[in-house]
């Protein structure tokens, strides 16, 4: 019997990713459709990367990107696949506050465990999204590779996801205004167009205004300077930037930090294409553990 891991798309773990860090798990697909045509984020034939390129410039030039949740019974599948093995499944959803994602997974869980009488499979609301999501995966991924039982991984990633801080800023809020993932109150900002937002996931799973700033070289040193004063500098732990088409903008945050004294690992990545949907091109994000009273 073995424990697996299994998390949605949302976790930002491109296939690429997943092999360089020989990580064993499996990533729930999920559709995007943009320019009437639908992709499979996690096709075998997608260079997401690449793609995401190609992907941003197109919701840059007046594309709108339409994603499809993971519905129930892919989950039901999925833990299926394992459990009748004899496996023990934990499954990593994005904030359940942003999606119906981790409710489809709790019915799931339910079901299956129902089936077998027993606890053999457990979902966590990561509380965020992207590499906030793939960090919590990546520790867990390395606590089963110690040895841990199913009860002490589930028990530790139920309290490392409390230390994930994610905070990021939009090249243009109208996208979470228009899918509905951010307070309607952050549209009164839209019309200033040099006002930037500056956002956080929050305990409610939720995302929240953090600060804002003018023009986008302040946003950038304003959220530089947010990690500076909330990181665990105790916890030796890689910080993951990602980015919506803008790596210039990712490398120069990237050297902010350095430049604040970060010494961490820094690794840049293109936001993942779901999320990336929702808060559009020029976006940037931030993903790091904080200290205690820091995360939220």
């Amino acid at each position: 019997m073995a424990i697996k891991i299994i998390c949605d798309a949302v976790s930002n773990l491109f296939k690429s990713i997943v092999k360089d860090k020989n990580l064993d798990v499996k990533v729930m697909n999920v559709k995007v459709n943009i320019g009437n045509k639908e992709y499979n984020c996690y096709d075998d034939d997608l260079d997401v990367e690449e793609f995401s390129k190609h992907y941003y410039e197109m919701m840059d030039q007046g594309e709108m990107a339409k994603t499809t949740l993971v519905n129930p019974q892919e989950y039901i599948d999925a833990f299926e696949a394992e459990v009748s093995q004899g496996n023990e499944v934990i499954c990593f959803t994005m904030a359940k506050g942003i999606s119906g994602t981790y409710n489809s997974a709790l019915m799931a869980m339910n079901e299956i465990n129902e089936k077998y009488g027993k606890e053999m499979v457990y979902v966590i609301d990561t509380m965020t999204a992207g590499l906030g999501e793939g960090m919590q995966v990546i520790h867990a991924d390395e606590l089963i590779k110690q040895g841990k039982s199913f009860k002490e991984v589930v028990d530790e990633a139920e309290k490392y996801k409390l230390s994930v801080r994610s905070d990021f800023t939009v090249g243009n809020v109208k996208y979470l205004i228009k899918t509905g993932r951010a307070s309607k109150a952050l549209a009164k900002f839209v019309n200033f167009l040099k006002i930037k937002v500056l956002l956080k996931h929050n305990d409610e799973s939720k995302i929240a205004l953090l600060t804002t700033a003018i023009g986008k070289a302040n946003a950038m040193k304003k959220l530089a300077n947010t990690v500076i004063e909330k990181i665990d500098k105790k916890v030796p732990h890689t910080i993951y930037i990602t980015h919506c088409n803008v790596l210039e903008d990712a490398e120069a945050f990237k050297q902010l930090l350095i430049d604040g004294g970060i010494t961490n690992n820094i690794e840049i990545y293109y936001y993942d294409l779901v999320s990336g949907a929702h808060i559009g091109p020029g976006s940037l994000a931030v993903f790091y553990l904080a200290k205690k009273g820091q995360t939220k």
